[in-house]
């Protein structure tokens, strides 16, 4: 299989430089739902969207639900997750946020951020603080679109995603693409995952845990 085999929506999705990669994987998952009930093709296909795909660490996930005992019911059960994580990881960050009251400094590329940005209020107060998405978690590290390093250095930086980004210590570092860099995770101040609102240290155990 070769990405000219892929159906017009996956296709789309791998093409989507705009969307983030929540809303990346969004696609991805109703592109596969979209495909005929057909457990190889299915699984031979997540397989060719990792490697079209290879910043988005959501894709370890999609990956393990195309190979559980019924695909189609892990494909909706992590679509329905990730809306619901998404909205929860708004909601704690627009509060953190407003609670500091200062101007934000942001990571570009974020679907996240952008809705985050529009929700919170004027600043109320001197200052600066950051806020950047994440493309995938790991263990010590995240990885994310190339400035997020320098952010996280200048000003305290939360981080926020949610669950579906959290990778294991083997797969972080097969992830990766142009355009990208990997941040200690020890350099942001809070990392907001599922409306959770985490230290570093906490976040990267989760993702140390996953099997």
């Amino acid at each position: 299989m070769t990405a000219s085999t892929l159906t017009p929506r996956l296709a789309a999705a791998v093409q989507d430089d705009s969307a983030g990669a929540t809303g990346v994987v969004r696609q991805v998952v109703d592109g596969l739902l979209a495909l005929p009930g057909d457990h190889g093709r299915l699984r031979a296909t997540a397989d060719l969207l990792v490697a079209e795909l290879p910043w988005c660490g959501a894709m370890w996930q999609v990956v393990r639900a195309v190979h559980a005992a019924d695909p189609g019911a892990a494909l909706r059960d992590l679509r329905d997750r990730l809306d619901l994580d998404v909205q929860c990881s708004v909601a704690t960050a627009v509060k953190l946020l407003t609670e500091r009251g200062c101007a934000v400094r942001t990571a570009p590329g974020s679907g996240l951020v952008a809705r985050i940005l529009a929700e919170l209020p004027p600043p109320t107060r001197a200052g600066v603080v950051g806020l950047a998405g994440v493309d995938a978690v790991g263990p010590a590290a995240v990885l994310n679109i190339s400035g997020t390093g320098d952010l996280a250095r200048a000003v305290p930086t939360l981080l926020v995603g949610t669950s579906v980004k959290l990778v294991p210590a083997e797969v972080f570092p097969t992830l990766g693409a142009a355009g990208f860099e990997t941040v200690p995770l020890d350099l942001f101040d809070t990392v907001v995952l599922d409306g959770e609102a985490l230290t570093p240290a906490e976040a990267g155990r989760r993702a140390a845990a996953l099997q």
